[in-house]
């Protein structure tokens, strides 16, 4: 094994285009934030750095042992982080806000979005907001049936030094789209140690995840294409959805 926590958290250390976004959202409701699927921290670390009350939650233990061993001494006394699965998860307290990015949502399915969408809105305070982003299914859906393997990134092994080569393909069907991503490590002798992940994301429609939340008495109140806040199209690079409690239930 290559260690993939720490291959994915060098993989995706780069992108940042969403934290400003989520900065704002968790300013505008001034008050705890509960990150849903933290990983390895990308948006926790920000979120804390910034000053604010920033609770993780992750099933994935190697991820989040990834993330404390990041931590500075100051940060790992403010930081807690909880291993649980998004559709049986519990936590003492509720929070204003609530947001589960990094493309996650589409990955599950529809049982466990629907056990999910019940217990965030248990953890949600008074009429307090949940967000989530995803790729846009409906450009994901126009995708050819298959992708080629394409390179797509490269760094340095965390540990050996040697080259880290990130490729990534696709198989498309009609609800669903599954990536291969292939992290090749590329050793002194030539050889090439690979380790592959998986991820399948469903490719249901926006109108269907609008009327999962509202089942779920979490109610749209904005739809983003982007994180610049541009009103959401069909061709837009993300399907972004800000749903608020309905405090009613």
């Amino acid at each position: 094994m290559l260690n993939y926590p720490a291959l994915y958290h060098l993989h995706h250390i780069d992108e940042n285009e969403d934290i400003p976004f989520w900065l704002q959202l968790a300013k505008e409701m001034n008050g705890p934030v509960l990150e849903l699927g933290c990983g390895t921290g990308r948006l926790l670390l920000p979120l804390l750095k910034a000053g604010y009350e920033a609770i993780g939650l992750d099933k994935n233990f190697e991820m989040l042992s990834y993330l404390k061993g990041q931590l500075s001494t100051q940060l790992i006394e403010q930081v807690d982080v909880f291993q649980a699965d998004l559709e049986n998860f519990h936590l003492e307290r509720e929070f204003p806000f609530i947001f589960l990015a990094c493309n996650t949502l589409s990955t599950l399915q529809k049982e466990t979005r629907l056990n999910a969408y019940s217990r965030i809105h248990d953890q949600l305070s008074g009429d307090g907001i949940f967000a989530v982003s995803i790729p846009n299914p409906l450009s994901l859906a126009s995708l050819p049936a298959q992708g080629e393997s394409e390179i797509e990134a490269s760094f340095s092994h965390p540990m050996t030094g040697n080259p880290i080569q990130v490729s990534s393909e696709w198989q498309r069907s009609d609800r669903f789209i599954v990536f291969h991503w292939h992290y090749d490590h590329l050793l002194q002798d030539g050889q090439v140690e690979r380790e592959t992940i998986q991820s399948r994301h469903s490719l249901i429609t926006p109108g269907e995840y609008q009327a999962e939340l509202q089942a779920a008495n979490l109610n749209p109140i904005k739809m983003y294409g982007d994180f610049e806040k541009t009103e959401f199209q069909k061709d837009s690079p993300y399907l972004i959805i800000i749903a608020r409690k309905d405090p009613g239930f």
